[in-house]
C-alpha cells in the first residue's frame, strides 16, 4: 500500500516490517485504532510512543495506572516481534457511555502448503485439533480465500504488570483470520482479542470490515499506482470482461441518444479497466471498475449547453441522480438503488466551448462495493 494515501474517515496502515519480497501488503484501519510501536527503532522511541498513547487513551486515570498499563503494553512488544507480528493496534470504543477495548494483531508467517488452498486446508486440520470447541468458517474476502476461527483464549497477567498490582487471570474472546498470500509460501494472520463480552459483536463486525480491505500488489503495480496518482487520466489497464464491455457500450449508446446532438462522434477508446476514486483514496491498487470514453465534436456552439440539461432531465426521469458544476460545464450522473444509495453505472459529460466538443466518460460500478459493508457498519 502507498504511504501517501489517506482519506478523512479511514487511515491506510501499511505494515513496515513485511517479510515478503514479492508483494506489497496493506489494509485500512479506522482512525481511532491506535498503533502499537512494534517496529520502533529502539526502546527509547517505543517508550515515548507508548507514553503518548497511554496518556491520550487514559487522560483521567491516575498516573500510576497509566504507568502500569504502559509497562504491560511494553512487555508485549518483544514477544510480538519474535512472533513475526508486523502490526498491532488498540481499538477503543465507547458503547452506551462505557469504554470497550479490543486488540488487533497481524502476523506474517511461512506455511508449507503447495498453494493457497492446501495452506488453508493444513492450517484448519492443525488448529481444529488444537481448538476442537471453536467455530470455523471458510470465507471469500475481497483479496481472496481465508479461514476464520472464533473461540476463547486465556492467559495470566503477572502482578508486576497488573494495574491492581496482583496476579490477574484473563479470559477473552478471540477471532483469527488466516489469509495466504498468492504466489508465495507466506500467510497473514489477523487476530482480534477482547474481554468486552457484551460488545464483542461490534468489535467483530469492525474486524471483518478491516479484513475486507486487505490488498496487495507487486512492485510494478505500486509503480503503476504512483504513476496514476501523478497523472489521473492514465491507468494501468488490462482487458475487461466481455459482459462489462457490453454493459458500458449499452449505457454509452443510451447516453448518445439522450444527448441528441448533430456532430461527429470520435474517440471511442477501447474499454479500459481502472481503479475507482474511492478505492484509490484507500490505497487499493488493483482494478475494480472499467470506463468507456468518447466525444462529439463539430457541434453547433449554441446546442452544447442545452445538451447537458436535456440529458439530466431524461436520466432523472429514469431514477438517476445528477449534479452540475457551478460553471455549468460538467454534468455527473449515477444510478441509485431503492434506498437512494449509489449503485450501478455512472457517467460524466464535459463541455469544452472553445473546442466545440462534448466529452463523455461512462463508468461501470466498483466490484469491491458489492456486499463489502453491512448497513450501519463503522465504515458507512
Amino acid at each position: 500500500m502507498s504511504d501517501d494515501a489517506s482519506d478523512s474517515m479511514t487511515t491506510v496502515m501499511p505494515p513496515h516490517q513485511q517479510k515478503s519480497t514479492k508483494l506489497r501488503i496493506g489494509w485500512i484501519m479506522p482512525p481511532f485504532v491506535r498503533e502499537l510501536p512494534v517496529d520502533a527503532i529502539d526502546d527509547e522511541v517505543a517508550a515515548t510512543q507508548l507514553y503518548e498513547l497511554v496518556t491520550d487513551l487514559l487522560p483521567n486515570h491516575p498516573q500510576d495506572h497509566q504507568y502500569r498499563f504502559a509497562l504491560g503494553l511494553s512487555a508485549q512488544l518483544e514477544p510480538m516481534v519474535e512472533a513475526n507480528v508486523i502490526y498491532a493496534g488498540l481499538c477503543p470504543l465507547e458503547v452506551e457511555g462505557r469504554p470497550s477495548l479490543s486488540t488487533i494483531v497481524v502476523s506474517q508467517v511461512v506455511h508449507d502448503g503447495a498453494d493457497e488452498s492446501e495452506a488453508l486446508r493444513k492450517t484448519r486440520e492443525i488448529l481444529e485439533r488444537k481448538y476442537p470447541d471453536d467455530d470455523w468458517e471458510s470465507v471469500e474476502l475481497s483479496c481472496g480465500p481465508a479461514l476464520i476461527r472464533v473461540g476463547m483464549s486465556s492467559y495470566v497477567i503477572s502482578a508486576e504488570w497488573s494495574a491492581s498490582g496482583r496476579e490477574l487471570p484473563v479470559t477473552q474472546s478471540q477471532m483469527q483470520a488466516y489469509i495466504p498470500l498468492p504466489g508465495t509460501t507466506e500467510m497473514l494472520i489477523f487476530e482480534l482479542s477482547s474481554q468486552a463480552g457484551e460488545d464483542w459483536d461490534l468489535h467483530a463486525e469492525l474486524f471483518r470490515e478491516v479484513l475486507n480491505t486487505v490488498d496487495w500488489g507487486t512492485d510494478q503495480e505500486v509503480a503503476d499506482y504512483r504513476a496514476m496518482r501523478s497523472a489521473p487520466s492514465a491507468s494501468a489497464s488490462t482487458e475487461p470482461d466481455e459482459a462489462v464491455k457490453k454493459a458500458l457500450y449499452w449505457h454509452s449508446s443510451r447516453l448518445l441518444d439522450a444527448i441528441a446532438l448533430r456532430g461527429r462522434v470520435g474517440g471511442q477508446d477501447p474499454v479500459a479497466t481502472i481503479t475507482c476514486a474511492d478505492c484509490w483514496a484507500k490505497s487499493l491498487r488493483t482494478p475494480c471498475s472499467a470506463k468507456h470514453v468518447w466525444h462529439i465534436d463539430l457541434v453547433p456552439a449554441s446546442e452544447l449547453r442545452g445538451a447537458l440539461s436535456r440529458v439530466s432531465a431524461e436520466f432523472s426521469a429514469s431514477g438517476w441522480e445528477s449534479e452540475t458544476t457551478e460553471a455549468g460545464g460538467t454534468l455527473r450522473a449515477w444510478a441509485v438503488d431503492a434506498s437512494g444509495n449509489r449503485a450501478g453505472h455512472s457517467f460524466t459529460l464535459s463541455v469544452d466551448a472553445s473546442a466545440v466538443r462534448l466529452t463523455a466518460e461512462v463508468t461501470s460500478p466498483c466490484t469491491r462495493s458489492t456486499g463489502a459493508a453491512p448497513t450501519g457498519s463503522i465504515f458507512g
